[in-house]
This record gives structure tokens, C-alpha cells and sequence, in this order.
């Protein structure tokens, strides 16, 4: 068996870091919304990356420097990513599981890059109404979400990686995989909605409901009743496989996670409610976003401490 010496300060820094660049990137998100909300996805034309053929468009229009912001935001993103990859093979030794997922973010941050690109060179921003943007705004936010997820798994490896591994018992996993394509789902549908409601607001939840029912619509405003009627699903998914791996979560540690994913769902819940109720004001949508992520943040610490729980945990294994 592989063993590994305890954390050094180095490593606590790193932790840190890494926690840093986790919310980093929470805020890259919600401005990369901003940037769709606003209009501004065309600030540069159809050039990529540069905008407008130069790196610094000088005299250029506020939407233009909302997308530039974006853009050097991300590079700047790229840059902490690639500084963390070099930062963990110095300070971890072989084996530590960090190692693996600092590159599976790395993947996620070049794949968001090129859907980011995609967007812009096909002119899938602002407007219009392609069908293939449909299909690109939920694979770019399963991607940011993937992204996030392999950012925790980072995170908590560095500090935590060293704990020895527990076997997870077939019910759990299947209930645990059905959660997660479920949010995965709702992820997706949720860009979909996004989407029908940046085309076609709604004036009323009426007149919003007749044009989800209206056959001349835009597809994407006639599948965005999906995303809060799944949702009312999420609650009872998430109750089921605590039901399930309740044993798992015997550790106080372990119990407060499995907590406070519950409260971020029930969050998350009320925030669609209102969403919805309200017509999707700006504020609303970015807050939605937000939530989204957070807790794609905190299902993804549920994981990995599930896998890899505290020494102090003498709860058994489950064959």
C-alpha cells in the first residue's frame, strides 16, 4: 500500500490556492452570462481570439470591452491552471490523485475555449436564433459544470488525497450516477430555458406559457417549461440517495456536506421559483447561475468525501 506524508504548509498553501481558483471561476461564469444578457457576445465581430484584429481595441464600444473583459478573464484563468499543474507535480508525490484531476481540468479549460470560440466564429451570440445554438449553450454549461467539478476533485486532493479510498456499494453508485445525470439534465435544460427566454421573453406567465405552447415558436422557447418542471424532481433525488448512503454520511463531517447540498437544492428550488414568477429579471438569472454552480461545488466535495472520507470515520464498508 502507497503511503503519503502529511500536508506541509506548502500544501495548505496550495489548497487555498486551488479554492481560489474555484471561485474564480464562479465569477468567470456569471460574466460570461453577463455577457450574453447584455448583448455583447458580437463585441468583437467574428474574430477569435483577438477582437476586432488586436489584442487591445482601442476606442471600442462598451460592449466590445464587456467581451474583451470575458476573454482575458478566461486567458488569465488558463494561466492559474496551467501555474497549479506545475505546483502540484512539485509538491505531491506520485500517486496522489491530484495529479490526475489538475489534468482533467486542464482538458475542460481547453474544450471551454474552443466552445467559447465556436460561439463567436459561427456567430451562435446575441440574437440568434440558429438551431445549433441549442445544442452548444448546454454543452458549454455541462462543460463549466464538468470544469468546476474536476477543480474541487483538484482541491480537496491536494490536502485530502492521501486518505485511503472506501468501497462504495452498488446501490449507492447507481443512485449517486442517476443524481448526477439527472443534474446533468437540468443543467442542460436550463441553458435551454436561458436560451427561450433571452429570445422571447415573457410579458406574463401567460402570455409566457402560450408561446411554450405556440408550434411557430423557437424550439428552444417551446422545451423551456422543462427545466422547472424537472427541477421540482431534484429534491426528491437528492432525499433518495441520502436514504441510500445514509450510512456513508455516519461521520459529523460528512453528515454537514450531505446537509448543506440538501439547503443548496431547497436554495435552489425557490430561487427557479422566483425565477419563473418573476418574469427572469437580470439579477435573478445571474443569482440562478450562481446557485447552479455552487452547488455543482458542494455535490462535488459530497463526492469526493463519500470516496474518501476522515480517518476518524468508523463507519463500515458496504460490499
Amino acid at each position: 500500500m502507497t503511503t503519503f506524508p502529511a500536508p506541509t504548509s506548502k500544501m495548505r498553501r496550495l489548497y487555498q490556492v486551488s479554492w481560489a481558483i474555484v471561485a474564480y471561476t464562479i465569477i468567470i461564469i456569471a460574466w460570461g452570462a453577463w455577457v450574453r444578457i447584455s448583448g455583447s457576445g458580437d463585441g468583437c465581430g467574428d474574430h477569435w481570439p483577438l477582437c476586432h484584429g488586436a489584442a487591445v481595441p482601442l476606442g471600442g464600444s462598451v460592449k466590445t470591452w464587456t467581451e474583451v473583459a470575458h476573454r482575458y478573464s478566461t486567458a488569465l484563468f488558463g494561466v492559474f491552471v496551467l501555474a497549479q499543474l506545475v505546483a502540484i507535480r512539485m509538491l505531491t508525490r506520485k500517486g496522489n490523485p491530484a495529479r490526475h484531476w489538475v489534468l482533467w481540468t486542464l482538458l475542460f479549460t481547453a474544450t471551454e475555449a474552443l466552445i467559447g470560440r465556436m460561439l463567436v466564429k459561427q456567430g451562435l451570440v446575441n440574437e440568434s436564433e440558429s438551431l445549433s445554438r441549442m445544442y452548444v449553450m448546454p454543452l458549454h454549461l455541462l462543460n463549466t459544470s464538468l470544469l468546476l467539478f474536476s477543480e474541487v476533485m483538484t482541491a480537496e486532493s491536494v490536502l485530502f488525497g492521501t486518505r485511503i479510498r472506501t468501497h462504495i456499494n452498488q446501490t449507492t453508485r447507481r443512485w449517486g450516477f442517476s443524481l448526477a445525470v439527472m443534474m446533468g439534465i437540468l443543467l442542460g435544460t436550463g441553458a435551454i430555458a436561458a436560451l427561450g427566454s433571452h429570445l422571447l421573453p415573457a410579458s406574463s406567465l401567460s402570455s409566457g406559457l402560450s408561446d411554450d405552447l405556440s408550434v411557430t415558436s423557437h424550439p428552444a422557447v417551446r422545451l423551456r417549461i422543462l427545466h422547472p418542471i424537472l427541477g421540482l424532481l431534484l429534491p426528491v433525488g437528492v432525499v433518495l440517495l441520502y436514504s441510500v448512503s445514509s450510512a456513508r454520511a455516519s461521520h459529523p463531517t460528512l453528515r454537514a456536506m450531505y446537509g448543506k447540498f440538501g439547503l443548496a437544492v431547497a436554495v435552489m428550488v425557490l430561487i427557479g421559483v422566483a425565477t419563473l414568477t418573476m418574469l427572469a429579471p437580470t439579477w435573478l438569472k445571474l443569482t440562478h447561475l450562481t446557485m447552479a454552480n455552487i452547488l455543482v461545488v458542494i455535490g462535488s466535495r459530497c463526492v469526493f468525501h463519500t470516496l474518501r472520507p476522515p480517518p476518524s470515520n468508523t463507519a463500515p464498508n458496504h460490499s
